[in-house]
C-alpha cells in the first residue's frame, strides 16, 4: 500500500511532467527568432547560401518579402534539395532533422510557431527514453521518475526544445541508443541498437563520439576478450556505420568545406571569457542565472559539488559497468572540445549545445544520487534534507524555464529600426559563400516591419546611397564601414552593430 509521502512524491512528479510539457509549448511565437534557426530554415527549405547571395546580395534595394522568401518553403523544392543543400555547403550537419522539418513545413505550413512545435514534440520523447535508460542502468523506478523530473524543468532542455535545431532530437536518439545498447548487452538482440545508432548518426555527426564510448564500454565489459557478445556488438556497429557510410563519404569528400564552415570555432578567445562560458553553460543544466562575481561562483560551486557527490554515489552504489557507462557519456565530447580550446585556443567548447550527451549523463548521475539518498537513507533528518535538495533543484529549474532565457540583440536592433517608416537596412557579406551576416540578415527580416527594405552587397562592393533619413547600417564589415565614413556620418545607435547613416 503506498505511503502518504510516496503519493505526494508521485503527485509532484506528475505536476512537473505536465509543467515541463507546458513549458515546451509556451510562447513559441513570441520567443525571439535568431541566427541558427534562420540557417535551419535555409536548409530545410532546400535553399543554398550561394543561391541566396546571388539573388539578393546584388546592391539593389529590395522589399522585405524578397529577403524573407528564403525562409519559406517553395512548392517546387523537395527532400532531395534539402540533402543537396547540406551536402554542398554544410556536410558536417547530419540531414535527418532538416529533412523532418522540410516535410513538417510541407504538411503544416511555415508559420514560426508551427515549425517550433516540431522540436517541442520531439523533445517529449525524452521522458520515456530517459526512464527506459534508467531502468536499464539501475532497475529502480524512482531513479527514472526523478530523471524525468530533472529533464522536464531543466532550462537547458526546455530552451532547446523550443529551438528549430536538431538538439532535442539528438537528446532522444542519444538516450534511446544508450538504452538499446544496454538492452542488447543483456538480451543479445542488437537490431534495435543498430537502427537507433543509424538514426543518432544521421541526427548529429558528434554521435560518433558516443558510439566510441560504447566501444570502450563493450571492450572493457568483456575484459579485452573477443567474446561472442563483443563480436555481436562489433557486427551491429559495423552495420550501423555501413548505414551511415553515404554521409561519411560526403563529409570526407567535402572536408575543405567543413573546415571553412567551422572556421569560426578557431577564433581566439581570452581564457577568462572561455571559463565564463563554461560556468554559464554548466549552470544552465539546472538553472539560468544572470548573477556574476562571487554569487555566480557559489552557484557553480554548489552544482559542481552536487555533480561530484553524484559521481561518487555512482561509484559506491552501482556496478563498475554502470558508472563507467555514464562517465563515457560525459567525457568523450567534453575532452574533444575543451582540451583543444585550452591548449590551442578557440571557442569550440563555448557552445553548450554540443554537450547534450554530457549534460544528460550528469542529470542521470544526479537522479541516481537523489533516489539513493531518498531510499537508502534511514536517518529522517538526512532524508528530509535530500528531499529539500530535490525540491530546490526542481524549483530552480521551474523558475529558470518560465522567464525569458536571454536578451535578444536582434530584437532590440529590430525595435530601433522599426521606429522609422520605410527604413532601408544596408549590409554586406564576405563572399557568395557567406561567412558574415547572412544569417543575421535573414533573422532581421523576420523582425522588422513589412515596409522595411534591404540593400545588400558582396565585399568589396559599395552601395549607391539614396538621399533619405531612414538609412541604417547593420553589422557592417570593416571595409564597408571605412568606405561609408569617407562620405557619411555613421551614428552608432546600438553598440557597433547598428548605425544611422547621415549626410555630412
Amino acid at each position: 500500500m503506498p505511503t502518504k509521502s510516496s503519493s505526494i512524491f508521485q503527485l509532484l512528479i506528475t505536476i512537473l511532467l505536465l509543467l515541463g510539457i507546458l513549458l515546451r509549448f509556451a510562447s513559441l511565437e513570441s520567443r525571439p527568432y535568431w541566427h541558427d534557426e534562420a540557417h535551419t530554415l535555409i536548409r530545410s527549405s532546400g535553399h543554398t547560401i550561394v543561391e541566396i547571395t546571388t539573388q539578393i546580395f546584388n546592391g539593389q534595394v529590395l522589399d522585405r518579402a524578397e529577403v524573407l522568401k528564403f525562409q519559406q518553403l517553395p512548392p517546387e523544392r523537395t527532400g532531395i534539395d534539402v540533402i543537396r543543400s547540406l551536402a554542398i555547403e554544410e556536410p558536417h550537419r547530419a540531414p535527418l532533422f532538416y529533412a523532418i522539418v522540410h516535410y513538417w513545413m510541407r504538411g503544416f505550413g511555415d508559420n514560426l510557431a508551427i515549425i517550433r512545435s516540431l522540436p517541442s514534440l520531439l523533445s517529449l520523447l525524452i521522458f520515456p527514453a530517459i526512464y527506459w535508460l534508467c531502468y536499464e542502468l539501475f532497475a529502480l523506478p524512482l531513479t527514472g521518475w526523478i530523471a524525468i523530473a530533472l529533464v522536464s524543468v531543466s532550462p537547458f532542455q526546455v530552451y532547446y526544445a523550443q529551438e528549430v535545431r536538431e538538439y532535442s532530437l539528438w537528446a532522444v536518439t542519444t538516450l534511446v541508443t544508450a538504452a538499446a545498447y544496454l538492452r542488447a548487452m543483456r538480451t543479445s538482440d542488437w537490431k534495435l541498437y543498430t537502427i537507433s545508432m543509424i538514426l543518432s548518426l544521421y541526427t548529429s555527426l558528434l554521435s560518433l563520439l558516443i558510439w566510441f564510448g560504447h566501444c570502450i564500454h563493450a571492450i572493457a565489459s568483456q575484459k579485452l576478450r573477443l567474446t561472442e557478445q563483443l563480436s555481436a556488438f562489433f557486427k551491429a556497429s559495423w552495420l550501423g556505420l555501413i548505414g551511415y557510410s553515404p554521409w561519411i563519404f560526403l563529409v570526407v569528400m567535402n572536408l575543405a568545406q567543413v573546415e571553412r564552415s567551422n572556421a569560426w570555432m578557431f577564433q581566439p578567445i581570452p581564457i577568462q571569457s572561455l571559463l565564463n562560458s563554461w560556468v554559464t553553460n554548466y549552470q544552465f543544466i539546472f538553472i539560468k542565472s544572470s548573477l556574476t562575481g562571487s554569487l555566480s561562483f557559489l552557484f557553480t560551486l554548489a552544482i559542481a559539488l552536487l555533480t561530484f557527490l553524484a559521481l561518487r554515489s555512482l561509484i559506491l552504489h552501482t556496478r563498475r559497468a554502470v558508472w563507467v557507462f555514464i562517465v563515457l557519456m560525459i567525457l568523450p565530447l567534453l575532452l574533444t572540445f575543451a582540451i583543444p580550446d585550452l591548449i590551442l585556443g578557440g571557442l569550440r567548447s563555448t557552445n553548450g549545445r554540443y554537450f547534450v550527451p554530457c549534460y544528460l549523463g550528469i542529470q542521470l548521475a544526479v537522479a541516481h544520487l537523489l533516489s539513493t539518498q531518498l531510499t537508502l537513507q534511514t536517518n529522517r533528518f538526512k532524508q528530509a534534507y535530500w528531499r529539500f535538495v530535490l525540491l530546490v533543484i526542481l524549483s530552480a529549474g521551474v523558475l529558470s524555464s518560465t522567464g525569458p532565457f536571454f536578451v535578444s540583440e536582434d530584437l532590440e536592433i529590430a525595435a530601433l529600426i522599426n521606429q522609422s517608416e520605410n527604413a532601408i537596412v544596408i549590409s554586406a557579406e564576405e563572399s557568395y559563400q557567406g561567412g558574415g551576416t547572412i544569417g543575421d540578415i535573414l533573422t532581421l527580416s523576420h523582425l522588422v516591419k513589412p515596409s522595411t527594405k534591404f540593400q545588400l552587397m558582396i565585399q568589396p562592393e559599395t552601395p549607391s546611397i539614396l538621399e533619405q533619413s531612414n538609412l541604417y547600417l547593420f553589422k557592417p564589415l570593416p571595409y564597408l564601414k571605412a568606405q561609408l565614413q569617407q562620405t557619411y556620418i555613421l551614428q552608432p545607435i546600438y553598440k557597433d552593430k547598428l548605425f544611422r547613416i547621415l549626410l555630412k
